[in-house]
């Protein structure tokens, strides 16, 4: 199957759950979803709702007790730790509402360092660093550490070495929780832009209204369980500017319960 029509994920009756002492904490039951391709998807459910732990089941960072993950066409469940973590380097990115960058490297090696871990020349290095850097309007800050940029700064780095490898899906826990509300709306832009542009999955959990508008998905969890799931038409994904891809035209699989300017830099950095 071609991957801009195969489902970025499948999950098919999983079941998680915690030990805390001797007792088996239920975390999710039940889970049926299926992630659509090239989509900003978004997560919506209250704390311990689960929506953490789905995103790291799909992220390839815990493992389902019951059920069927299936990640960009592969069954994780097959695969060995060492092999799980090298599929999830491949082609699962992670944003992260700490930004989570080496507070010892800079803006560039912050990017270059997932394309180090996978053994990249060095001149290809070079070249997709430094086109992601003028895709996310940091082309003047690559030898800044983290300490000396703005936290919305910061999120564009994340952003930029969560693409590093080309990835198929992004994941992003609360991308805009610490930013201000506009720092946070050029974030998501920024994202949007970059989702469309490179035809990959943005799955995001969220509390964010504007994070909220701007899916494609909307996916309802409560209790452990989906409530409820809805989808956009792709006549209005595809229509909808950026920051308002959210305002109309959803289809409904279920009732729910409740600028960036660098195109010319970053129509290349995939090719990279």
């Amino acid at each position: 199957m071609n991957s801009a029509t195969e489902p970025v994920a499948t999950l098919q009756g999983v079941a998680k759950s915690y030990r805390l002492d001797d007792v088996a904490v239920p975390v999710l039951a039940g889970i049926e979803l299926l992630v659509r391709p090239g989509q900003f998807t978004v997560l919506l459910g209250p704390s311990g709702s689960g929506k953490t732990t789905l995103l790291n089941l799909i992220g390839c960072i815990d493992r389902a007790d019951a059920g069927q993950v299936v990640v960009a066409g592969q069954d994780v469940a097959a695969l060995s730790d060492d092999q799980l973590s090298d599929f999830r380097a491949r082609h699962i990115g992670f944003i992260f509402q700490n930004f989570n960058l080496l507070p010892v490297l800079t803006a560039y090696e912050n990017i270059e360092y997932p394309m180090l871990l996978a053994g990249l020349p060095a001149d290809k290095r070079a070249r997709r660093v430094g086109k992601l850097l003028q895709a996310v309007g940091l082309a003047d800050r690559g030898r800044n550490r983290p300490g000396q940029l703005s936290g919305g700064q910061r999120q564009r780095v994340a952003i930029a070495r969560a693409l590093a490898l080309k990835p198929r899906l992004v994941i992003a826990d609360e991308p805009t929780a610490n930013l201000d509300s506009r720092t946070g709306a050029e974030i998501l832009d920024l994202m949007r832009h970059m989702q469309r542009r490179y035809g990959m999955s943005f799955l995001f959990s969220s509390h964010d209204p504007a994070v909220i508008k701007a899916a494609d998905d909307t996916i309802f969890l409560r209790d452990g369980a989906i409530r409820g799931i809805r989808r956009k038409s792709a006549s209005a994904t595809a229509a909808a500017p950026p920051g308002q891809a959210g305002a109309n035209g959803y289809g409904h699989d279920s009732e729910p319960d409740s600028r960036h300017n660098a195109e010319a830099a970053d129509s290349e950095v995939m090719e990279a």
